[in-house]
C-alpha cells in the first residue's frame, strides 16, 4: 500500500529526478521538473569603489575600476579634500620601478589629476 501523502524516494541504486539531478537510492527525490536547483538567476551586486578619500561611487560603466585605490598608499597625495592630487613617488623600488610600470603610474596620476576617476 502506497501512502500518497509521503514524498517519493529514489529506487535502490539511485535514479534521476524530474529536475534532471541524480539522487542516491533511498533519498528523497524531486518529482517536479520546475524545481531545478540553480534555476533562479543570481543578481550581481553593484559595488561602490572609493574614487577619492572618503568618497565612494558606483562605476558609471560596468567593469571600470577606480583610479584612487590603485595609487593611494603608493603615490604622494596632497590630502586636499576640495582638489585631491597625486604626485609621483620616486622612492618605490622593485617591480613598481620598472620603466614600463613607471609610465603606467605616471599615466594614472595624470588621469586622476585632470579629473578622471575611472579606467
Amino acid at each position: 500500500m502506497t501512502n500518497t501523502t509521503t514524498h517519493s524516494r529514489a529506487k535502490a541504486g539511485g535514479e534521476f529526478g524530474a529536475n534532471g539531478e541524480w539522487y542516491e537510492g533511498g533519498k528523497f527525490i524531486n518529482t517536479v521538473a520546475d524545481n531545478a536547483k540553480g534555476s533562479k538567476e543570481a543578481k550581481k551586486a553593484t559595488r561602490k569603489q572609493e574614487v577619492e578619500n572618503y568618497k565612494w561611487e558606483v562605476a558609471p560603466v560596468a567593469g571600470q575600476l577606480a583610479l584612487y585605490p590603485m595609487m593611494a598608499g603608493m603615490e604622494i597625495s596632497n590630502r586636499n579634500r576640495e582638489n585631491p592630487q597625486f604626485t609621483f613617488n620616486p622612492d618605490l623600488r622593485g617591480q613598481l620601478a620598472t620603466p614600463e610600470y613607471i609610465e603606467i603610474r605616471k599615466a594614472r596620476i595624470a588621469a586622476f589629476n585632470s579629473g578622471g576617476r575611472w579606467i
